[in-house]
């Protein structure tokens, strides 16, 4: 049974086993396109936003994140190797994160056969200039299959410039209060399969535009100014002077920690030219009004000054471990070389590990995140995908220079504390 059908069966187990059985003969990019095809059979009746592709664009992050790996990594990726684990370690963490990573595409709500993905699309013969224009107006007017044509002139070529682009801008108007609307497009544009692999690259842009045109109004909000230079990437935008506005998001990361999520992703806009420096600006305003608050200085947002605030919550039990081919070995090298941290981290008192990052060097914080990546991917909920999520988001906004790794080590602690167990 292969990935996808197991995935659609809900059979979790065998989802894992198929992903597994693929690492020694396929290339990287064929096991992402076969990943991103079981997760655009996701919908999402709860809030209205399937989390599958964006737990995929989150692990494929991690999983570069922790450096080389054949089978993982392919050859343009969009992280950096940023933690330092010895080889095995790295392989072992790598391959659990996967396995999480399948094990959770089986185990969300599915969409029925008659209204899930279509593969039978005829590509309109326009222009890429044209198909830009109407997959923006088709959004626009809650045209999906028109949507989908235009899509998929603008994703037939490896240069799919124009596609991630006009798609982080047009989202990029209204994220609603949790961000989702900003979040899960550019998260899923961003892991688009190639068109070689053809029914995973129709099924991706199906899901994309199934999505989209739910979530953008017909009319462009009051103030938004588009940006229709699609042709190539923006210039990076600095957000250096926004520091305080990122520190703000990940002290108070709101329900699931989707502040902290959002405000991660406008950083990798921002990063990597999907918007321009006047879509950065409204986003960050619409990042303040999500967090809800008037923003605090960073002198306030210290460590010390958010332990001193409050601690974080308690364990009565440790969360439930999630068994995964690979978990015992991960769990074996982490009690082997890092039981001091990880014990800290699992005490009922959420204060033992709070205090001991006080004591921590630079040289310790890429342990920390490893652990931590750890802690997220087998413990807890299997259908959970918040942790992961959150956990990457988090680091991830470290990475890019935006917030300090005591807060973002700190702060991933209290929201798995809080969302590990059930």
């Amino acid at each position: 049974m292969d990935l996808v059908e197991a995935c659609l069966k809900a059979k979790g187990r065998e989802a894992v086993r198929a992903v597994r059985a693929l690492l020694p003969s396929v290339k990287p990019s064929a096991i992402w396109a076969i990943i991103m095809h079981a997760a655009a059979w996701h919908e999402e009746k709860s809030f209205d936003t399937s989390h599958a592709t964006i737990a995929v664009y989150t692990v494929h992050r991690m999983i570069e994140s922790l450096g080389d790996h054949s089978s993982l990594i392919t050859e343009c990726p969009l992280s950096t190797p940023t933690i330092n684990l010895l080889d095995e370690q790295k392989t072992s963490l790598q391959e659990v994160l996967l396995e999480r990573l399948a094990f959770h595409l089986a185990d969300t709500n599915h969409w029925r056969p008659e209204h899930g993905p279509r593969y039978d699309i005829q590509a309109r013969l326009d222009s890429r200039g044209n198909a830009v224009q109407v997959y923006v107006q088709s959004i626009r007017e809650n045209a999906q299959m028109s949507a989908l044509k235009a899509a998929a002139v603008l994703g037939a070529r490896p240069d799919r410039t124009m596609l991630v682009r006009a798609t982080a801008s047009i989202a990029a108007e209204e994220p609603d209060k949790l961000g989702h609307a900003f979040i899960m497009p550019t998260s899923l544009v961003m892991e688009i399969p190639a068109p070689e692999y053809t029914r995973p690259h129709m099924a991706s842009l199906w899901h994309l535009t199934e999505y989209l045109p739910r979530k953008v109004t017909s009319k462009a909000a009051d103030g938004f100014s588009m940006d229709e230079k699609f042709g190539k990437y923006a210039k990076p935008t600095d957000l250096s002077s926004h520091r305080d506005i990122f520190l703000n998001s990940v002290a108070n990361y709101g329900t699931l920690g989707h502040n902290a999520i959002f405000a991660h992703r406008v950083s990798e806009a921002a990063r990597l030219g999907l918007v321009n420096s006047n879509t950065v600006d409204w986003l960050l305003k619409k990042l303040e009004r999500n967090i809800g608050t008037d923003l605090k200085a960073p002198a306030e947002l210290t460590v010390e000054q958010l332990v001193a605030k409050n601690s974080g919550s308690d364990w009565l039990n440790p969360p439930i471990e999630i068994s995964l081919p690979s978990s015992k070995i991960v769990r074996d090298w982490i009690a082997s070389d890092y039981s001091e941290l990880w014990n800290a981290m699992f005490d009922r008192k959420s204060t033992v590990f709070e205090k001991m990052i006080y004591k921590l060097d630079k040289d310790s914080w890429s342990n920390v995140k490893a652990l931590q990546y750890a802690l997220a991917a087998i413990s807890g909920d299997m259908e959970a995908s918040h942790p992961m999520i959150f956990t990457h988001s988090v680091w991830g906004l470290v990475d890019n220079g935006l917030i300090p790794e005591d807060v973002a080590a700190l702060q991933v602690h209290r929201m798995l504390r809080d969302s590990l167990i059930k």
